[in-house]
């Protein structure tokens, strides 16, 4: 059956889904596996799908949010190990500068939920608004939640330049 705006929304969405993906899980091979995860979970509930683009591609990310969660579940010990490593491996490789390393660490060092709004808006490039609808909590909230994390990462970040 030939689903023409799930096709078109899917080719919109799919690199921003990897770039998604790459920055929140350590391995380049997983990444690609969640797309594909998430393309097919998108186009089996797709008559789900929303029919206005910005609203689909949102929803989209909803599925990949869902995925991701599904996909650290059964991996968490496993990611935290990759996750050292990678670090370790980039430093030493020069890929990755130690104040890339500063902030990934402050962010990863936030509560879970004030961590994701950080990617969501810094990363992936939405807004509190959809932010917030895509975490399902209300925009005052976000803007709360945003506030704060900032802080946060302030302190941190000042507290890496002083040592």
């Amino acid at each position: 059956m030939r689903r023409p705006h799930v096709e078109t929304v899917l080719e919109d969405v799919a690199p921003a889904l990897l770039g998604y993906f790459l920055r929140r899980t350590s391995d380049p091979d997983d990444a690609a596996d969640l797309v594909g995860e998430t393309l097919a979970e998108v186009w089996r509930v797709s008559r789900r799908m929303p029919g206005e683009r910005e609203a689909a591609r949102m929803w989209v990310f909803g599925v990949a949010r869902n995925t991701l969660r599904h996909h650290m579940r059964g991996r968490v010990r496993r990611d935290a190990l990759v996750s050292t490593l990678g670090y370790a491996i980039a430093q030493a490789t020069g890929e990755v500068s130690d104040d890339d390393l500063d902030v990934r660490n402050a962010i990863a060092a936030l509560p879970v939920d004030l961590a994701e709004l950080i990617r969501l808006v810094h990363w992936d490039g939405f807004t509190l608004e959809q932010t917030a609808a895509h975490l399902g909590i209300p925009a005052s909230t976000a803007r709360s939640r945003h506030a704060r994390a900032k802080e946060l990462l302030r302190v941190a970040l000042a507290s890496v330049v002083e040592s």
